[in-house]
């Protein structure tokens, strides 16, 4: 039974941006709600040490015990659009506690606080996001009709059932795991970038921020070089956890300029070869339906289940659906569920 807060209580509320300080309130709220924990170490990884160096954050606030009762969070990320750098971000962690998320009436805190969040950070003349997006299945009603929540794309699987026969792959090519990716994986970016029309920016840094520093989570990172010159062709990463069902191998990310059958294959070959070690039950990876790379895995033995996921933004008026569901290059790495 859900426990009701005073009416003398609610009168406390406050619906505010974050401040230094704040933080172990909102885990202890976060603790409250979601199944899996997170710690102080999660939290200043993911908001306080992001690539952009932002934090942005909505909170609500009782000031009677100054306990954080709801959160709107986003994670700002450096994406390349268009041939210039802009800032957008992802839509994390999403929280009311049951017992609040009617206050106010309609259309309930859930709302009040992403109203704050958007009409804070979703404001490109203001230099900061020209979009953000997410994916934020139990909230997507309620997101649609206050918060201006357009869908733009199913989250289908390319998924391989295991075991699977052991891919030849060429000798011109090296795949080696590392701890950390080198410098030379901006000249990849570089190179791959001039393919894509929207993408958060995969360099070094935020490579490894999002998958060597990862307080939780252990990625195997995979370069694939060529065997005479030892340059870097391509990039996979990879692990193991339990979405959509228990023991799924996920290639995580995906940094390899399209036409590169040799690097494509040995990097998939590889990951195959780590997920039949894991013992995993499938092997699966996302792309955007219309990239090339989409079509690439399904000819290399890839087949394809919707899933009931889907692909959220909120954006700032001068692009529409079409443009964002056209070009958005996503892998399951631009999420927080692997």
């Amino acid at each position: 039974m859900t426990e009701r807060v005073p009416a003398q209580t609610r009168d406390t509320l406050k619906v505010r941006l974050y401040r230094q300080g704040d933080e172990r309130a909102i885990l202890d709220c976060y603790n409250k709600i979601f199944a899996a924990p997170r710690d102080l170490r999660h939290w200043h990884w993911k908001f306080r040490d992001n690539p952009t160096g932002r934090t942005q954050l909505a909170v609500a606030e009782d000031t009677a015990t100054g306990q954080v009762v709801g959160q709107y969070a986003s994670l700002p990320l450096v994406t390349w659009m268009e041939g210039v750098r802009i800032t957008s971000s992802q839509i994390v962690d999403l929280m009311v506690l049951p017992q609040w998320r009617t206050h106010g009436g309609r259309p309930g805190l859930f709302a009040q606080i992403g109203r704050l969040w958007i009409d804070q950070f979703i404001n490109e003349a203001g230099g900061h996001n020209v979009f953000s997006f997410g994916w934020p299945v139990p909230a997507w009603r309620a997101g649609q009709k206050y918060l201006g929540y357009l869908n733009i794309r199913d989250w289908d699987l390319l998924f391989r059932e295991l075991p699977v026969a052991q891919r030849a792959v060429s000798d011109a090519v090296v795949v080696t795991q590392v701890e950390r990716y080198g410098p030379d994986v901006d000249l990849l970016w570089d190179a791959m970038q001039k393919e894509l029309r929207l993408a958060v920016v995969r360099d070094a840094r935020y490579l490894n921020w999002r998958f060597a520093d990862h307080p939780d989570v252990r990625y195997r990172m995979f370069e694939c070089r060529d065997a005479k010159s030892g340059a870097l062709r391509g990039l996979a990463v990879y692990s193991i956890g339990d979405w959509p069902r228990p023991k799924t191998a996920v290639i995580a990310d995906w940094l390899l300029p399209q036409g590169d059958h040799d690097a494509t294959v040995a990097l998939v070959a590889r990951c195959e070869q780590q997920a039949a070690a894991d013992e995993a039950l499938v092997l699966t990876t996302i792309f955007n339906h219309v990239d090339p790379r989409f079509l690439t895995f399904q000819r290399l033995g890839f087949m394809v289940l919707g899933t009931s996921y889907f692909i959220v933004i909120v954006t700032s008026p001068r692009l529409d659906t079409v443009y964002y569901r056209d070009n958005l290059y996503v892998t399951p790495g631009d999420s927080d569920l692997v």
